[in-house]
């Protein structure tokens, strides 16, 4: 617990006692650390909507481009393709949004593949829209040998001609 100073100004902020010293401390290192992330993190310098491909095309400042399927993305899926236009990407470009579907998403959880809640994701992921699942008598020999102790060894297609 913080120990109350006996000279100059203090706030109280819940069970913490600061003074104007250490806030301005703590505004002053947060304001470099933010400057930091902006300078080496990824951002948004322009996103589209390909209509054709129902995808969301974002550029980005280190020279990449990003695109997902707006389907896969929570609360997009099924808006009109004019809302859909209206895509925003508010100062410095670490998010985008939809302000008419009152979405946003940004740019490291899009480059993380997180298209929604956990929950949005779970559901993505039980409807095989996220992974390509293996063929159920491969899961269930995997499942035995592994049971044996076993490993699977990869096989590639010249092998087993």
């Amino acid at each position: 617990m913080a120990k109350k100073p006996t000279t100059g100004k203090t706030v109280q902020w819940g069970r913490f006692v600061l003074t104007e010293a250490e806030i301005e401390r703590q505004i002053a290192e947060a304001t470099r650390r933010g400057e930091k992330e902006l300078r080496t993190e990824p951002l948004a310098t322009s996103a589209r909507l390909d209509r054709r491909s129902r995808c969301v095309v974002i550029e980005l400042n280190k020279g990449s481009t990003l695109s997902v399927p707006v389907d896969l993305l929570q609360g997009l899926a099924g808006a009109s393709l004019k809302d859909l236009s209206r895509i925003e990407i508010p100062n410095p470009g670490c998010e985008i949004e939809w302000p008419a579907l009152d979405q946003q998403f940004s740019i490291q959880g899009l480059l993380a593949g997180r298209f929604g809640t956990r929950r949005w994701m779970e559901d993505l992921s039980r409807d095989g829209q996220l992974t390509k699942s293996k063929p159920l008598p491969k899961i269930r020999a995997n499942r035995a040998s592994e049971k044996k102790g076993r490993r699977i060894r990869k096989t590639t297609a010249a092998a087993n001609a």
